[in-house]
C-alpha cells in the first residue's frame, strides 16, 4: 500500500486490490492522496461496504461543485471530459435515449444537477444553457422495437457507447452514470451516481431527458389514450390501465412487464426465439 495509485487511462490500471482493504486503510488511503484518483474512486464507489462507498465520495464531493468535482479527471495531458448518461431505461413505452455532453476546462453552468431532481421547467432552461455551452454535445435515439429485440441492458450500453462515439474527437475522457463501458476510444469511467457528482453527466442526464419528454410529447398526439404528455411512457396508474383497457400501441415495448397479460407475453417471447 506504498506510494500513490497511479492511473491514468483505465479502472482496472489501480495496482492492488481494494476489496482487500480494511475501511481503516481505505481511510488512510484517501487522506494521503493530494486529489482523488479517478481510478481508485471508480472502485471505492462500487465497492459492496456502504461505508467504503461513503468514504469514496466524501473524499470526491466534500467542499467541490459538480465542475470542480469534474476537474479531477483534467490531470496532465487531460483537457476535455465527457459525461454520458441515459433516459427512459425504465419506461413502458417510447425510446431510450443516451446524452453525452463535454466542456471546455472552466466552463461553469450553474444550476447543472442530476435531471431527476430538477423541474420540467427547469431543465428546459437549463437545456438551452448547456447547448449554448458545451464544446459538444450528443444524442442517441433507440426505439421500443430494438429494446425488445435485444434487450434493455444491452441496448442502453450500445446507446451510451454511441453518444460518446459521437462526441467531438478531441474528448480525451470519459465519465458514464453507473455503467463501465468497453470498447471506447477514450478512457471510460463508470460511476454510480455521476450524474449528480460531475457537471457533464448531469449535463448529459438534462439533454437526455429534454429530448426524450419532447418525443412523448410528439407521441401523445399519435397515441392520446396513454397520457403520454403526463407519463412519458412510464408505468402510472392511469398508463397501467390504459393499457388493460386498450392493449398496447406500436411504441410500447412489449417485452416489458405490465404491457402485456401474462398469457400474451409468452407468445410474443415465443415469437421472438423463432426469429
Amino acid at each position: 500500500m506504498n506510494g500513490r495509485p497511479t492511473r491514468r487511462g483505465a479502472e482496472n490500471s489501480v495496482p492492488f486490490d481494494t476489496l482487500g482493504l480494511s475501511v481503516r486503510e481505505v481511510r488512510l488511503l484517501l487522506a494521503g492522496l493530494d486529489r482523488p484518483d479517478p481510478a481508485l474512486f471508480a472502485r471505492l464507489t462500487r465497492d459492496p461496504r456502504p461505508s467504503v462507498r461513503r468514504l469514496g465520495y466524501g473524499a470526491l464531493r466534500r467542499g467541490r461543485s459538480l465542475a470542480a468535482n469534474e476537474e479531477i479527471f483534467r490531470d496532465g495531458c487531460i483537457e476535455f471530459v465527457a459525461g454520458a448518461d441515459e433516459a427512459g431505461r425504465g419506461a413502458l413505452a417510447g425510446p431510450l435515449v443516451a446524452a453525452a455532453v463535454m466542456f471546455a476546462p472552466g466552463i461553469v453552468v450553474r444550476g447543472v444537477n442530476d435531471s431527476k431532481q430538477l423541474t420540467p421547467e427547469r431543465r428546459e432552461e437549463l437545456y438551452e444553457v448547456i447547448i449554448e455551452n458545451a464544446e459538444s454535445v450528443s444524442v442517441v435515439f433507440v426505439d421500443s422495437g430494438l429494446i425488445d429485440r435485444w434487450g434493455i441492458q444491452p441496448v442502453n450500453m450500445q446507446a451510451l457507447g454511441g453518444a460518446l462515439a459521437g462526441i467531438d474527437d478531441r474528448c480525451q475522457c470519459a465519465i458514464c452514470d453507473h455503467f463501465a463501458l468497453s470498447g471506447c476510444a477514450v478512457p471510460t469511467f463508470g460511476i454510480p451516481k455521476a450524474d449528480e457528482t460531475f457537471q457533464s453527466v448531469a449535463a448529459a442526464s438534462i439533454v437526455a431527458k429534454v429530448e426524450r419528454d419532447r418525443v412523448m410529447m410528439s407521441l401523445h398526439g399519435r397515441f392520446p389514450r396513454y397520457n403520454f404528455e403526463e407519463n412519458k411512457g412510464y408505468a402510472t396508474e392511469q398508463h397501467i390501465s390504459a393499457l388493460a383497457a386498450f392493449g398496447p400501441c406500436e411504441v410500447h415495448r412489449l417485452t416489458f412487464s405490465s404491457v402485456l397479460p401474462s398469457d400474451e407475453m409468452s407468445l410474443w417471447e415465443d415469437a421472438v426465439a423463432e426469429e
